[in-house]
């Protein structure tokens, strides 16, 4: 078996693009009689010109089309997210010879062996099937032959669905998992293990020992026939598995176990896999002990699945919304150094301006998390206060008794603004990564005059002012910037001169999160608050 997968959103994408997988996929299949390769492509490239053409009335359009090359026959899948859904596609006939439209799925089914057409969930789901030349010199199938394969392409389309809403993809290796595969080469005495997900057309790695690939074609995998079943696959001896020749690379195993891992909605996903060097026996024993390590990593995956779903809720508690501030331009990013971390930026209305707040709790992760979203909810509701004194006394007495039994602190800068006068009236407390670049040129650091919260229960917080003039910017920064330079006066004297050089507040968050993206080894926080210039 043979199979690719592409994805295709017209414009800009059009039939080239389908035009150059197929050639992708003939290229690894040069026993496909010239017959067959041609009448399936020119109904694939029929039926994807009618789907950019009339799926979505005109409009761009979006699809995922799959060819799979079996022994016996070729099939090819389209899913499409267009609108129109009443395809007639069995009382369909040849239009008369001056006919000017209507030749299209009268020429594809007269191309293939089967078209079919359903519509579920939203999405219609095109399959076709072309016996190929050589099963019909032994078999003469029926005209009209049923597709297999439907079923197939929406647990294909479901299974693709929850292995992307993991985010585990292309993500960097973790301990949790590492673990798991050295033990498990350990424990069976083979060369290598691996945790292995099957992507649209690859095999990928989250975790692996030994010597192979972390990516390899999904044609090659032996974990891509795994998730087939619910059943383990064991392969004592490669050479000997009939009809599966591509699989592997030749001399880099020989010996294979795998056993199907699971999304949190079923959907097999992957294949917890051990492999050896050489062919050897599986004993019953050793298959439950390979069950049960694929059980350990299958909870490491839960744990994935609520980290991806806790970092949607982190970034939604995050200001959706522009505030309505004439004159102002206002704008924030905050980049997790793990799924969820520690830090917040936050922005909301109070009396003729907003308050703003940017706060850093102790560490990273999940609980500095559950901290952070406190912090937000007491400082939010403790608006009610006339001055950020008030809000910031009522955050750390409502706070304490958390952040004395965790052994955590927080540090913190809030402030309100006055969108008339400019005046910007804040608590720093323990932060000190505050400052004013005014338009003339000059940087001034906003001093800390408070310990961060957590750290002494009788802390008087004293508020202290700045004014914002016309081109003036207020920036605000976690610690985490700081790791991107060397040192906080290269850090300081960098991002003011991207504040200098950027001509709006997006665009200095933009620049900070080009910086920091893929390199910060901790959580990276921006709040920019800038004055339109006069």
């Amino acid at each position: 078996m043979v199979a690719r997968t592409l994805r295709i959103t017209a414009p800009p994408d059009d039939v080239d693009s389908v035009h150059q997988a197929l050639e992708s996929v003939w290229a690894v299949v040069p026993d496909l009689e010239p017959r067959d390769r041609m009448s399936i492509e020119t109904a694939v490239i029929e039926l994807t010109a009618n789907v950019i053409q009339y799926a979505n009335r005109g409009r761009a359009v979006s699809f995922a089309l799959t060819i799979v090359v079996y022994d016996d026959r070729v099939e090819a899948t389209l899913s499409d997210s267009g609108e129109v859904d009443d395809v007639g596609l069995h009382s369909r006939g040849m239009p008369d010879a001056m006919a000017e439209s209507g030749r299209g799925i009268p020429m594809i089914q007269a191309l293939v062996d089967s078209v079919e057409h359903r519509r579920v969930e939203g999405f219609n789901h095109w399959t076709l099937v072309r016996a190929r030349e050589a099963a019909r010199d032994s078999v003469t199938p029926a005209r009209g032959m049923p597709s297999v394969s439907i079923s197939g392409v929406i647990d294909e389309m479901s299974r693709q669905r929850a292995l992307e809403e993991l985010g585990i993809l292309d993500t960097p290796p973790e301990e949790r998992f590492d673990r798991v595969t050295r033990l498990a080469t350990q424990l069976f005495g083979v060369s290598g293990s691996a945790i292995n997900l099957i992507d649209r057309d690859r095999q990928w790695s989250k975790s692996m020992v030994g010597s192979f690939p972390s990516e390899v074609p999904r044609s090659q995998s032996a974990c891509a026939i795994t998730i087939e079943t619910d059943q383990t696959l064991i392969v004592p001896d490669l050479s000997q598995w009939e009809g599966h020749e591509h699989i592997g690379i030749p001399g880099e195993f020989e010996f294979y176990a795998g056993h199907p891992l699971y999304a949190p909605g079923g959907e097999r996903i992957g294949s917890f896999c051990v492999f050896d060097a050489s062919p050897r026996h599986f004993s019953e024993r050793e298959v439950a002990m390979l069950r049960d390590l694929a059980s350990w990593v299958q909870q490491e995956l839960s744990v994935s699945q609520e980290l991806s779903r806790a970092a949607e809720v982190q970034q939604g508690l995050l200001p959706q919304q522009l505030l309505s501030m004439p004159g102002w331009d206002i704008a924030g990013m905050c980049l997790p150094a793990r799924a969820v971390g520690g830090d917040f930026y936050d922005w909301y209305p109070v009396g003729e301006g907003a308050a703003f707040t940017l706060a850093d709790t102790m560490g990273k992760g999940i609980g500095s998390a559950i901290i952070a979203a406190t912090v937000r909810a007491v400082l939010r509701s403790a608006a009610r206060f006339g001055d950020v004194t008030g809000a910031v006394d009522a955050a750390a007495a409502a706070l304490t008794g958390d952040l004395d039994s965790t052994g955590v602190f927080v540090t913190l800068f809030h402030a309100r603004l006055d969108m008339d006068t400019g005046e910007v009236t804040y608590v720093d407390a323990g932060h000190g990564l505050t400052f004013i670049a005014k338009q003339s040129g000059e940087v001034r650091r906003l001093r800390s005059t408070a310990p961060p919260l957590g750290i002494d229960i009788e802390t008087e917080w004293v508020a202290q002012t700045e004014s914002l003039e016309a081109g003036d910017a207020l920036v605000s920064v976690s610690d985490g910037v700081l790791d991107l330079y060397a040192g906080v006066e290269e850090a300081l004297e960098s991002v003011t001169s991207i504040v200098m050089l950027a001509e709006s507040a997006e665009e200095i968050v933009d620049a900070m999160r080009a910086r920091a993206r893929g390199v910060a080894p901790d959580d990276v926080t921006v709040l920019v608050v800038r004055r339109d210039a006069a």
